[in-house]
């Protein structure tokens, strides 16, 4: 199971949340009192990361030996692993450093606090890939939309997976790690959402793979929003990475062979999750959350590590990640067909 963290504010004076108060000790035994938002004092030279997670760094900032810098936040209990801490950098000025990279030159006090700590960007420790398959969401709950109205047997969804999401995730929050960005709630309508730049590539990649997006019904802009905003600095770079690790999956010749043989017609999972682990390699399919809806496949939902390099496949990605649930599909399913 995934280790829990928590986001810190930090302050002089100890604030007492209901009656929680956590105080994080060091050896330098001299120091009688903390300073107000406690100092980490560099040790040796460290990238200072915008992306602790994807390790960006603009302007390769790194520390230097004595360097002091103020700490906004920690991440890891008792032992801290990362801070948070103010720089002068004039893009991303708040950066995270190793806490191996350094010592604290003051006890830090710190009051856990749920105010924040859960759409805070980059701080999620798992991500998850979430592909629909869109005959069957039409089905059972999306015939009124544009996109489900066009679907008919010769269209792309009717044959592959469709783009729902990519979720960054963060243990200690359950199901409620999100809107890291300007917007912090759901509007209405997703079309209320502010509109994304995306580029003509990655418009055209998303077109294909999210059917909503192709008809204006405005799904990219609540995942993006909800979701992508924890995870990258602008929805281009969030969607050029769901569409290539999207089309992993449904161009993998195993899966998708097996998928095209069967459309239409009840399939046993066992049979399935062989397809897929001959796509993806042995143990992929302990990765793997199959979600079903009245005996109908909706739903494929693929664990993935924090940390995903520009150039992983979907096949390495799948050996880093943690083992999830098999879902709630039966022995056997439908893969429905327009």
């Amino acid at each position: 199971m995934p280790s829990t963290e928590y986001r810190f504010n930090l302050s002089g004076t100890v604030k007492t949340i209901l009656g929680i108060t956590l105080l994080f000790a060091i050896s330098y035994s001299s120091l009688a009192a903390p300073v107000d938002d406690g100092t980490f004092v560099a040790d040796r030279s460290c990238p200072l990361y915008q992306s602790k997670n994807k390790h960006t760094n603009p302007d390769n900032l790194h520390s230097t030996p004595g360097q002091a810098f103020v700490i906004k936040e920690v991440l890891g209990t008792p032992n801290p692993h990362w801070f948070r801490v103010t720089t002068t950098a004039p893009q991303a000025p708040l950066r995270w450093i190793a806490a191996e990279c350094g010592h604290l030159t003051a006890p830090v006090q710190a009051t856990v606090t749920t105010a924040n700590s859960c759409n805070l960007q980059q701080s999620f420790d798992s991500q998850v890939l979430a592909l629909s398959w869109q005959s069957a969401f039409c089905e059972l709950r999306g015939s009124a939309k544009p996109e489900c109205k066009a679907l008919n047997r010769k269209s792309y969804a009717a044959g592959h997976f469709t783009l729902h999401g990519l979720w960054p995730n963060k243990s200690s929050c359950g199901g409620n790690y999100g809107y890291c960005g300007d917007v912090k709630q759901q509007p209405r309508n997703f079309c209320d959402y502010p509109a994304l730049q995306l580029t003509e590539q990655t418009a055209s990649a998303l077109k294909q793979l999210m059917p909503s997006y192709a008809f204006g019904s405005c799904l990219e802009r609540h995942e993006w929003w909800k979701h992508g905003s924890c995870r990258d600095a602008q929805p281009d770079n969030y969607y050029q990475l769901a569409t290539r690790l999207a089309g992993q999956v449904n161009e993998a010749s195993p899966l998708l062979g097996f998928i095209n043989a069967h459309l239409g017609g009840t399939v046993k999972k066992q049979d399935f999750l062989h397809a897929w682990k001959q796509a993806f390699g042995e143990g992929s399919e302990h990765k793997l959350t199959l979600k079903c809806d009245k005996e109908m496949l909706t739903e494929i939902r693929i664990s993935l590590p924090a940390t995903i390099a520009d150039d992983a496949t979907l096949t390495q990605l799948l050996q880093q990640a943690a083992t999830v649930r098999p879902g709630n599909c039966g022995r056997k399913f439908r893969i429905d067909r327009p």
